[in-house]
């Protein structure tokens, strides 16, 4: 079996919630794992990671089981003939701007379901509002993920590059995968979460390239050949990755506050340099040094039986109440009530023992 205890992949919390709607259809969970030729075991478990290839092998799988292109997530499915009418009215236009606007049309006019629809962005570019009316007993938000990385995919395969998106709009807050795995830095853009629509954002200069695909058959070589749906052509790690492994090295070493200074010359840049980067890809350095030492903070809470002020002074805190007032301004809970709310969550906590496994101070 393949996918199992990847460093950075899709964990196996995510991998159930796309199977939610197959499974409320009567399908067996593990069964379509299999087919897939991904390890069962992956099924619901935070420890266990799927990479880029294995996720394309396990939609697939979900969408032929069930001969619906949308997972089980809508009451009205929409059938894999029907994806195939709509591929073929976009396949010959002309250039992406336009197959965006048949595809929208297209796609608006068979499911109640799914609205999508194009707004201008003060002459910027374009933003393409996704609207999804799910079923009970599914998680929407990774119904959001999965369709936006088709989307991002798809349409990069049909320009022959990775799509500039100028950024992504997400109604559902930031996921937090125990590995450090940020599904959606394989957009490269800025992403805005909690936002009050789900929406990508595409500049003006994509929206007049030409496609360099055109076929049906094309489309499933695509497919065929397994893409690698965490991979960006051309790219490699985004410069929050670069950053947070920096960091993260800095912490393990006990050194809590690194500068970005020290940072950059780590990454053999300027500091000036870095901040630019990372506002481009929707971070800043002072969130990202934050939110690490808040993750690694719940994780001692969960995965250890250290005392609190035991554990403020081993993330650098020199006075308990000082630990405190950080904790509740990264859980929105003082220290003790977040151990008493999640100590009996035994997914969390096996989330947390894998984090400190991992990033514990040495």
């Amino acid at each position: 079996m393949h996918g199992m205890l990847f460093k950075q992949g899709l964990d196996g919390d995510a991998v159930g919630k796309l199977l939610q709607g197959a499974v409320l259809k009567g399908r067996d969970p593990r069964d379509l794992l299999v087919n897939a030729r991904i390890d069962p075991d992956v099924y619901g478990n935070p420890l266990a990671n799927i990479d880029g290839r294995a996720l394309v092998r396990l939609i697939r799988q979900i969408q032929f089981s069930l001969d619906d292109v949308y997972l089980g997530f809508f009451a009205q499915g929409c059938r894999l003939a029907l994806e195939t009418e709509r591929l073929l009215s976009f396949l010959h236009c002309a250039t992406f701007g336009e197959a965006l606007r048949v595809s929208i049309r297209f796609t608006d006019a068979i499911s109640d379901d799914v609205g999508p629809g194009i707004t201008e962005e003060h002459g910027s570019g374009l933003q393409h509002i996704c609207k999804y009316a799910t079923i009970p007993g599914v998680d929407r938000d990774i119904l959001v993920w999965i369709r936006f990385v088709w989307i991002y995919q798809f349409f990069s395969w049909l320009i022959g590059r990775p799509l500039a998106l100028r950024g992504l709009s997400i109604r559902g807050p930031r996921p937090v995968q125990a590995n450090g795995f940020d599904r959606f830095a394989l957009f490269r853009c800025p992403v805005k979460f909690d936002a009050p629509v789900d929406a990508l954002s595409y500049d003006w200069n994509d929206l007049t390239v030409r496609l360099v695909h055109s076929s049906i058959r094309e489309y499933e070589d695509y497919y065929s050949g397994e893409p690698d749906w965490f991979d960006t052509p051309g790219r490699g790690l985004s410069w929050r990755e670069r950053t947070q492994q920096v960091l993260i090295d800095f912490q393990k070493a006990g050194l809590w506050s690194a500068p970005v200074e020290v940072v950059a010359a780590r990454l053999r840049t300027r500091a000036r340099r870095l901040r630019h980067d990372l506002a481009t890809e929707g971070e800043s350095f002072q969130d990202i040094r934050t939110r690490l030492r808040g993750e690694l903070a719940s994780a001692y809470l969960l995965g250890s039986d250290m005392p609190i002020t035991e554990i403020g002074f081993a993330l650098g805190f020199s006075e308990p109440g000082s630990f405190s007032r950080h904790f509740i301004g990264w859980a929105g809970m003082a220290p003790s009530a977040y151990r008493a709310r999640y100590i009996a969550d035994a997914g969390r906590v096996a989330a947390a023992t894998a984090m400190l496994n991992d990033r514990r101070v040495s």
